[in-house]
């Protein structure tokens, strides 16, 4: 279903905030949007999370973007936020946070120089420069992983992502914060492939940079829909060009273990009431998805929009 402007509330912030400082948005697209998700629910992307005590929680399925659309969140979205008593999220978003992220995106002790072959090396350090603002030097100093987690979503435009936007709006109604994972978990997933993949990675996305921004419009209008099966296809066909071991390890690592761990991490809060959790939607549906592992744990779910 659409979101209508009749039925959304506008929680819209302009100004431009540091690309390292809040990477963790193209984090998160990066280990997301490559990944292929068999469905096994409604295309629906906000849950009511209950179960037969009265216990009332709720999970939503997030897009991290900060394309402005994302900010107009639906009426029941809003109501939750106003009745919940804490929100969990992927990570945490405060400068702890950011600062940790940042320091680990950089590998001092071998350049992008060291590791790439030059064409790719002067192909890469043009685009960091002229699309996403980054000094030659200081882009040199990337992590492979980083480099291509820089790459794997659009310059941001105005760095307020909807992962954040939730957290400072949950932040004013008096929610407490909650992570699921921290950001060493999420880094030493990225980092965990083999360099010749990690360089894969890069290759990709500077091959796709003519239809980034194509993709990612296309991403956004699907989320608006709520559909969850249109989701996995593109993210589908994202991952059918990379090979096959490497796609393995973005869907059991980046998908399956994530998902136990989440959800074991948000168990003791659920059992409280109140909760909302958020991470991506991609996070939501298949087998091993966050929504089917809550029914086995007799959680009853219904989709809201």
């Amino acid at each position: 279903m659409k979101f209508s402007p009749e039925k959304t509330t506008s929680i819209r912030q302009s100004g431009r905030f540091d690309h390292y400082g809040w990477l963790k948005g193209p984090l998160w697209l990066l280990v997301t949007g490559l990944l292929f998700i068999p469905l096994a629910a409604p295309a629906q992307v906000f849950w009511s999370v209950t179960d037969d005590s009265g216990r009332q929680n709720w999970i939503l399925g997030t897009l991290h973007s900060d394309d402005p659309r994302l900010l107009d969140w639906p009426q029941p979205l809003v109501d939750a936020l106003q009745k919940a008593d804490r929100l969990a999220l992927e990570l945490k978003p405060d400068e702890a946070m950011a600062e940790r992220l940042k320091q680990a995106m950089t590998c001092r002790e071998q350049s992008l120089a060291d590791r790439l072959p030059a064409p790719l090396l002067e192909r890469l350090l043009t685009v960091l420069e002229n699309d996403y603002r980054h000094d030659r030097d200081s882009a040199d100093q990337l992590c492979l992983w980083a480099a291509a987690l820089t790459l794997a979503a659009p310059p941001p435009a105005s760095g307020m992502y909807m992962d954040m936007m939730l957290a400072w709006r949950g932040q004013g109604a008096g929610l407490e914060l909650r992570a699921l994972e921290t950001v060493d978990e999420q880094i030493e997933f990225l980092s965990g492939l083999p360099d010749a993949d990690q360089v894969v990675l890069i290759e990709k996305a500077l091959d796709e940079r003519d239809s980034h921004d194509a993709l990612f419009n296309e991403l956004v209008e699907i989320y608006l829909e709520g559909d969850l099966e249109q989701l996995a296809l593109l993210s589908n066909r994202q991952l059918e060009k990379l090979p096959a071991h490497i796609a393995n390890y973005f869907n059991e690592q980046g998908l399956e273990e994530r998902n136990r761990r989440m959800l074991e991490r948000a168990r003791p809060w659920l059992e409280q009431g109140g909760l909302i959790i958020a991470v991506g939607a991609l996070h939501l549906p298949g087998k091993d998805g966050l929504l089917a592992l809550l029914a086995n744990e007799g959680w009853q779910l219904q989709g809201i929009y």
